[in-house]
């Protein structure tokens, strides 16, 4: 879905449009969902819920191996907010300081977007019109959510506490991976905290999500019997 993504720009795309697509159609394309940190306990009912690898680590959905293979195929489902906002997307590009900024960005995919379009992004005056500025409102309240699953991933980092995971399934042939390197929660070194840390992180709720994620890796069979 995202192959082609470029800042947005009121000048450039001045006539740009976009179609308002059914939201399991955008997500049935999509098998990792960023998520933001108040949507973990929604989607670790019906997905497994992962911690991302790379520096910018934070919560994420698996949710499909392929568009035929995809929790997605099943009506009902949560939505997360990253696929909601689509053709819209936040990205991290670096100002000539070398400082990093977070950008509105949209998929120029053709299938979605383009002059031909129903939905306006902008208005003839360049101000974003109703249905585009409440998708990247929606947005930015994401990446603010996701900021804080980064944090809080970050203090789960310094204890320790991350565990390195590959899912693999085995076929009549051979072992296959479907999602490499991914991180879950060390269940044993959790229990090893002090007991002051786990009061803290109760209070905050983290606990609440930690309990949810792990119950969460339970869930990977939907994925390969979707």
């Amino acid at each position: 879905m995202y192959k082609n993504i470029e800042i947005l720009d009121k000048t450039k795309h001045s006539t740009m449009k976009f179609e308002t697509v059914d939201a399991s159609i955008v997500a049935q394309n999509i098998g990792i969902v960023p998520l933001g940190i108040n949507e973990v306990l929604d989607m670790s009912s019906i997905a497994p819920v992962l911690i991302s690898a790379g520096e910018n680590a934070e919560f994420i959905a698996f949710t499909g191996i392929s568009k035929e293979i995809t929790i997605y195929n099943q009506a009902n489902n949560y939505i997360p907010n990253f696929i909601s906002t689509y053709p819209f997307v936040n990205i991290i590009v670096k100002d000539e300081n070398n400082n990093k900024n977070t950008v509105v960005a949209v998929n120029n995919n053709e299938n979605f977007v383009g002059d031909t379009k129903t939905n306006a992004i902008f208005t003839e005056d360049g101000k974003l019109e109703k249905i585009a500025n409440s998708k990247i409102e929606l947005l930015r309240a994401l990446d603010s959510q996701r900021d804080i699953s980064k944090r809080i991933i970050n203090e789960f980092k310094e204890k320790d506490l991350l565990l390195k995971k590959d899912f693999k399934v085995k076929t009549d042939k051979e072992e296959v991976t479907l999602l490499k390197e991914f991180y879950v929660i060390n269940r044993a070194k959790l229990l090893e905290l002090d007991d002051l840390i786990l009061a803290l992180w109760a209070k905050k709720g983290w606990m609440g999500i930690i309990d949810a994620h792990i119950k969460s890796l339970n869930n990977f069979h939907k994925i390969v019997t979707a």
